[in-house]
């Protein structure tokens, strides 16, 4: 249970900020990075992961939270381990960010991650479908029509 609880309370000090602010890990102070480095290098990462996407589900509630979450997920090297059901995991990010809507700010970031989730997941492989546009994947799509119908109910 402490181990829970200990990668819970790291999570929350790693995900309660605002990348986009000037003073998050400022140059020679990345305090959370090296905190999620750490946190990496101590606990299993699928309860990291686990950890990480309750967040995500229980603390952004809003297309602006989901944008945060993803820049701190790269940044911390989420899109690095191996991510277990990556559909169900973008699904979510896709129908929190209309990136028809949201493409400036996280447009390329969200494809990005994707691209890495997927990558690492064996999903696809962008050096055989170089074209390759998370946005428009079968996959993905269906995972937000799922909860599209989950929320109308």
């Amino acid at each position: 249970m402490d181990n829970i609880k200990t990668i819970t309370e790291e999570t929350n000090y790693l995900f309660n900020v605002d990348f986009l602010n000037d003073n998050f890990d400022a140059e020679g102070n990345e305090e959370h990075l090296d905190r999620a480095i750490q946190l990496i290098d101590t606990h299993p990462w699928n309860e990291i992961f686990n950890s990480w996407n309750n967040y995500l589900h229980n603390n952004c509630k809003t297309p602006e939270d989901v944008i945060n979450f993803c820049n701190l997920f790269v940044y911390y090297g989420g899109t690095d381990q191996f991510i277990p059901r990556p559909y169900e995991f973008l699904g979510y990010i896709y129908y929190m960010v209309d990136t028809d809507k949201y493409w400036d700010e996280a447009g390329e970031l969200i494809d990005g991650l994707s691209i890495s989730v997927l990558e690492k997941a064996g999903e696809i492989s962008s050096w055989n479908d170089p074209y390759y546009r998370s946005w428009k994947d079968p996959k993905i799509l269906k995972e937000i029509e799922k909860l599209k119908l989950l929320r109308k109910e």
